[in-house]
């Protein structure tokens, strides 16, 4: 029997034919991991990009796994790889998927969570969604306390049907 003693957020995100490849992630996500849990997407304008860049569609994962992050990090790369995505010099290209970690639980350890985690409403509102009571790092503040501290109605202004 294989343990789950981890628990991780992946953010999500796609501005090249999202409508194909994220469910086409999730299903990877799904086979591999089994029994995830996923947020809303959003909708979300590209940043720093080039004029007329598509907006990009947001969302998170909640998997359960032996994996610690590093080794997550191994598999997301792979799924991105198996939706075409092409990683070039601009790190602000549109993308067919973008995988990132962003928060890990394991066993009898501290939380870890990516800088942008706490900062950017296109990475936590989704990951709030799914686990709102998952605590940030080096306080005793939640996920859900946290999108009340930076917005109000993100939320409402971004979500997308689907």
């Amino acid at each position: 029997m294989t343990s789950r003693s981890w628990e991780h957020l992946l953010s999500l995100g796609s501005n090249v034919e999202p409508d194909h490849w994220i469910p086409r992630a999730l299903a990877l996500f799904d086979t591999r991991f089994g029994d995830i849990t996923t947020s809303p997407r959003y909708a979300v304008p590209a940043v720093g990009g080039a004029a007329g860049t598509p907006d990009f569609v947001n969302l998170a994962v909640r998997v359960r796994t032996d994996l610690p992050p590093q080794a997550l990090r191994v598999v997301c790369r792979h799924v991105e790889e198996l939706c075409a995505r092409v990683r070039s010099a601009d790190r602000n290209a549109p993308r067919t998927l973008d995988v990132d970690v962003v928060y890990s639980l394991g066993p009898g350890r501290d939380p870890v969570a990516a800088d942008d985690l706490a900062t950017e409403p296109y990475v936590l509102v989704p990951c709030a969604d799914i686990w709102p009571d998952a605590g940030l790092p080096e306080t005793s503040v939640t996920l859900a306390e946290r999108v009340d501290e930076m917005v109000s109605d993100w939320r409402a202004a971004h979500v997308r049907e689907g």
